[in-house]
Parts: C-alpha cells; structure tokens; sequence
C-alpha cells in the first residue's frame, strides 16, 4: 500500500533533502512539494493525500495554524529545528515530531508508524458494507454496492445510485468520498469522478463506460485505470485501447 504524501517546507535545501531521504522507502509516493502552507490549500481540497510532512516556523503561517484551519486534516508529521512547538504539535494530533537534521531511523520510525495507521484504516473500511451521508439535512445509509458513481461539484458530491433515477446530493468532496469508499471497490477516474469498479463495462485511456453513462477518465488518473487492469480484476470486456 503506498503513502501519498505532501511535503511543505519554505527553505528548499531541506524539503530537497528530505524529498531525497524519503525516496528510500518504497512505500512512500510523494505527490507533490510546496514552499508554503497557503500553496497546498487548493491541493488538498482537490486530492487525496494520506500525509503532510509539515515545516512549522515559515513565513506568511506557522505549520501548526494552517493544521488548525484545516477541516479534515491527513496524518501529520511535524519536521522543524525547534523544540519549542512539540506541545502545541501533539495537541494537534501529529503523529511525530522530527527534529532537524531528521536522522534515517528516525523518519524510518515514523514512516512505520504511518503505515500501521493506515494499514489499520484500510482494514475498518474494506469491512464496510455501506457508508453514512448527510442527505437533505438527515443521515442516510447507503450500501456500497448500490453505488454507481460519484460526481464532484465544488463542496458537494452527487452520488448516483444503481435503482435510483435522480442521484442523492451531499455536503463532501472528493476527496472526502475516498476516504470513506473501499479502495478494492472504488476507482477515481478524474478530479469529478470516483466509480464502483463492479460497474465498469469497458473502458479506453481516455472513456470509460457504466450501463448508464460514459465518463471522461482525466490524464492524471490513466495510471489507476491501468493498475485496475493489471491487477486483473477486469474481464475481458473491460478493455483498455
């Protein structure tokens, strides 16, 4: 299982130095690296994003007030050269604190601890059946296997259902949806779209196709429609051309 991880930092010859550490663990993917806090705001309403390896003195905002403005933070590991922060950064819920020169068994003990709190999340909610939203202003179970797809709209999602014409809208995102869906049932396809991989009929680099309708698959997710592939949970009417 890969962890997809942001890293922040506002002096580049650490946040290259710890880019170069981290790329000795196989199961570390780094998405993206950020020079400010504000730079990874729009990132993270629009990815998914298991961890935030976070510098805490920086201009414009400290590490620890852009995590408390966050509404659903990922895991957080805290990387400074200052002691005086590791309170405020555990009231935070940061999983570590690094201290600056991050030495390799440090970061390889919080890599660890990063991995069992996934692995423990991705076992909770393999074992899901259903999900619960807000829908019209009340809870709403609704089964996984009754999902079809999922729509993304800005701060909500449009969920459509497989016996159901008009699709449920809820207060989500994203990004939000994907932490709550399997990653063995579902597939994000594009920034607008997550789809139930029970319901794929065929699909292209470019198109794939439900029963019901024909989505646009967005060029930075090819690679889950390849992987989708490889990993042989397609037949042979899901094709790739």
């Amino acid at each position: 299982m890969k962890i997809k991880c942001i890293l922040i930092d506002d002096e580049p010859f650490a946040l290259n130095l710890l880019e170069d550490d981290l790329l000795h663990f196989g199961q570390i993917e780094i998405l993206q690296k950020f020079n400010s806090p504000i730079d990874a705001v729009d990132y993270l309403k629009k990815h998914a994003v298991d961890l935030i390896f976070l510098d805490i003195q920086m201009p414009g905002q400290l590490g620890t007030h852009f995590i408390r403005e966050l509404v659903d933070p990922p895991l957080i590991i805290f990387t400074t050269a200052y002691h005086q922060y590791a309170v405020e950064g555990f009231e935070l819920n940061a999983l570590d604190y690094l201290l600056k020169p991050i030495s390799k068994e440090r970061l390889a003990a919080a890599i660890r601890k990063v991995a069992d709190i996934i692995t423990l999340r991705a076992k909770h909610v393999s074992e899901k059946d259903h999900i619960v939203v807000h829908v019209e202003y009340k809870k709403t179970k609704i089964f996984l296997n009754e999902i079809s797809y999922i729509e993304g709209l800005k701060d909500y999602v449009k969920i459509y259902l497989t016996d159901r014409q008009a699709p449920l809208l809820t207060r989500s995102n994203l990004r939000g949806m994907e932490k709550l869906l399997p990653a063995n049932n579902f597939l994000r396809i594009h920034n607008s779209f997550i789809v139930n991989k029970d319901r794929i009929e065929h699909c292209t680099l470019t198109k794939l196709t439900l029963p019901e309708v024909a989505l646009p698959i967005g060029k930075k997710y090819v690679k889950n429609i390849v992987q989708f592939h490889a990993k042989g949970q397609s037949d042979q009417d899901h094709t790739i051309r």
